[in-house]
């Protein structure tokens, strides 16, 4: 397997390939269906981090902030941000055997871009070893429906995020019609056991790590939490994601990875010759089903 690369000059190391599939790879095959090389390439795929900083972009400037990623995975976010967009970038992985070894794969990915791998601690976003307003920008992509404590990561993210600065964090939104980790249709989940019964029931698919997932994040679920929130970090609520979703869903459809285009293509394409007007778009954002979240908030007061 060659060393991965993309136009920036990022490189991924062999090594890093190589645990993502023995790892990540490997763990999420049985469930998701998607050969563990496949699932490795879509996970380490650079271009994802250019989308996301893209993103970002629309609501902070990035060159020069300083900003942390809770759940930085194996790196790749970092090594593209502080490489192409001059970030200021640190990482908080929690360190583990099994399918979550991004602590160690990120400091070697780190290394093989020239950054300083000392930058990713080992922690997990319930309990960040920063000290307060420490960051200009805190953000986080599919992370925290894994976490032991959601409402306790937010809280963290907030003390360590400075005055005026930024808070970004994508989620999945369990009131939605898809299910990001099995790669499946799903109902709405109102109760959590509802997950790991459609899993196992309707597709036939082990629901151990369903159970494992916080599927009570859900546009109402961010509000209320920040609203609980607020007296102690006073918020400026930027969006949930629907003028995103609202974007998206208004033109061709781009997918993040080649397995969920085969998966849903078809679907999709039927839905955007009926979406006149984006009605369909419009009818799911009323429903709080937009997918995914994009909590973005900005800390009040100045830098």
């Amino acid at each position: 397997m060659p060393v991965l690369a993309a136009p920036s000059e990022v490189v991924v190391p062999v090594e890093v390939f190589q645990i993502a599939e023995q790892s990540i790879g490997a763990y999420f095959e049985p469930i998701s269906k998607i050969d563990r090389q496949c699932a490795a390439a879509d996970f380490l795929d650079l271009s994802k981090s250019f989308k996301r900083a893209r993103i970002l972009s629309r609501y902070a400037a990035l060159e020069g902030q300083k900003l942390l990623e809770i759940g930085s995975g194996f790196g790749t976010n970092l090594a593209v941000w502080t490489t192409q967009f001059d970030v200021d970038g640190y990482g908080a992985e929690p360190g583990g055997e099994g399918f979550n070894q991004g602590f160690i794969a990120s400091r070697i990915l780190l290394a093989a871009n020239g950054i300083d791998p000392e930058r990713v601690v080992d922690s997990a976003g319930e309990s960040l070893p920063f000290p307060d307003e420490s960051f200009d920008i805190v953000y986080s992509a599919n992370a925290i429906e894994h976490t032991q404590d959601p409402e306790r990561v937010l809280s963290e993210a907030l003390r360590v995020l400075r005055r005026g600065g930024l808070l970004h964090m994508e989620m999945p939104n369990f009131l939605s019609y898809f299910e990001g980790h099995y790669m499946l249709v799903q109902p709405p989940i109102f109760w959590k056991p509802l997950l790991a019964w459609w899993v196992s029931l309707v597709f036939g698919r082990d629901p151990a790590f369903a159970a494992t997932l916080q599927t009570k994040i859900n546009p109402i679920w961010c509000r209320r939490t920040l609203k609980k929130l607020a007296p102690a970090y006073p918020l400026e609520t930027i969006t949930l994601g629907e003028d995103l979703f609202l974007e998206r869903l208004s033109h061709d459809f781009e997918f993040e990875t080649d397995s969920v285009s085969g998966r849903l293509g078809r679907l999709i394409a039927l839905l955007q010759k009926l979406n006149l007007g984006n009605w369909i778009g419009r009818a799911i954002v009323a429903a709080q089903g937009h997918y995914p979240i994009y909590l973005t908030v900005r800390k009040k007061g100045r830098l």
